[in-house]
Order: structure tokens, then C-alpha cells, then sequence
């Protein structure tokens, strides 16, 4: 293994390590304020359900996140015809750390990408914040709804909502390759705008020192 390569990896596990622990400290403290955001996302996706709570809730030794949304449009399924009801709800839940474990490895590889210029790093995590948002966003709401829409067990025949098979990819371990290439793409993104910073503005002296 090249030394490089090697260096990499080595930052890698540490820093993935580092993170992990302090995830699993300091989990529901960063989960719970965007809780209200991720109900928002849920309610713009499909109007059809509204969120009636969405709270973080400690059962044993693990940490979930539960919605409980109720279904305030007619639903057709085939057809047959799902009517509002007040006293229906779809009660999902997901583990907070099979949430935070995408975000953990996407942070991972930013931090432990090489390159040590000041700059650089400083693009890096400015480019991984809108990235963080877009990985919880189509983990947590969108994971959500494909659930709440997954009519599959009760009626087979009907048809089955995309979101239905963006939860089924979620489910099989999709959070993780999209952190990861997440992860390359802002490394790269970032070392090839500062790299085209650096050669423009050496262009641009050259000139004024021929003179």
C-alpha cells in the first residue's frame, strides 16, 4: 500500500473512532434540534400525512427516533379508498445510530482527506454542511415515508410508491456508499477548486512581473 493510501486510512479509523464515541455520547443532543426540520421535509414530500409528533425515545440500551403521523388526504390504494382519520396512525421508527453512522463516515473522510492547507480544510467543511443536511435528509424523512407508503404485506396488487423502494435501499445499507462518495466528492471538489484558485492567480502575477 502506498504511503499516501496508507496515511489516509490510518486518519480514517482514528478519526471515524473519535467520532463514534463522541456519537454515541452526544447523540440525542444532536439529533433532537433538527427533529422539527425532518417533520417539515416529511409533511413537503407527502402532504398527505401530517406530522403529529416526532420525538427521540430511549427503549433499554437503544437510542430511536418515532414519528407518529396521521393520514389527512384520501389515500388510493388500487382501488380501494383509505379515508382521513384522526384515529389512524403510522408510527415508524429507526435507531438514532444507524442515522448519525452515515454523517460519522461522511465527516470522517472530509477530515481525514489529505491535504493540510488551511484553506483547503476550511472548503472542505464548508462544502460538507449542505452535504450533511442532503444525507440526513434522504436517510431520516424520506426513509420515513417510504415506510408510512409501504402497503406491500395488506395489498399486493397495487402499485408501489418509489419512496417504497428508496426505504427498501435504505434499509439494505444505502446510507453508508452514499456517505462515502459524498465524502470523495467534497474532498475532491474542494483540493480541485483551491488548486484552480492557486493557478489562476499565477497566471495573473506572471504578466505584471514580465512588465
Amino acid at each position: 500500500m502506498r504511503r499516501p493510501l496508507r496515511d489516509f486510512a490510518l486518519r480514517l479509523v482514528v478519526i471515524a473512532a473519535i467520532l463514534l464515541t463522541l456519537g454515541r455520547v452526544y447523540a440525542s443532543a444532536v439529533v433532537t434540534p433538527m427533529l422539527p426540520a425532518m417533520a417539515w421535509v416529511i409533511e413537503a414530500v407527502d402532504d398527505r400525512f401530517r406530522v403529529e409528533q416526532m420525538r427521540i425515545a430511549e427503549r433499554k440500551a437503544d437510542t430511536f427516533i418515532e414519528l407518529k403521523a396521521t393520514p389527512v388526504r384520501i389515500f388510493m390504494l388500487g382501488h380501494r379508498v383509505l379515508m382521513p382519520d384522526a384515529k389512524l396512525f403510522f408510527e415508524p421508527a429507526v435507531l438514532v445510530g444507524s442515522v448519525l453512522q452515515p454523517v460519522i463516515l461522511f465527516l470522517a473522510i472530509v477530515l481525514a482527506w489529505p491535504g493540510i492547507r488551511l484553506k483547503t480544510i476550511g472548503l472542505r467543511l464548508l462544502l460538507a454542511v449542505p452535504a450533511i443536511v442532503l444525507l440526513l435528509v434522504v436517510n431520516v424523512p424520506l426513509g420515513f415515508v417510504g415506510v408510512m407508503l409501504d402497503f406491500r404485506e395488506y395489498f399486493p396488487d397495487i402499485p408501489v410508491a418509489p419512496m417504497v423502494y428508496w426505504n427498501d435501499f435504505l434499509q439494505t445499507g444505502g446510507p453508508l456508499p452514499l456517505a462515502i462518495a459524498a465524502g470523495i466528492l467534497v474532498g475532491a471538489a474542494a483540493d480541485r477548486w483551491c488548486d484552480f484558485r492557486s493557478t489562476e492567480r499565477q497566471v495573473t502575477i506572471e504578466p505584471v512581473a514580465g512588465e
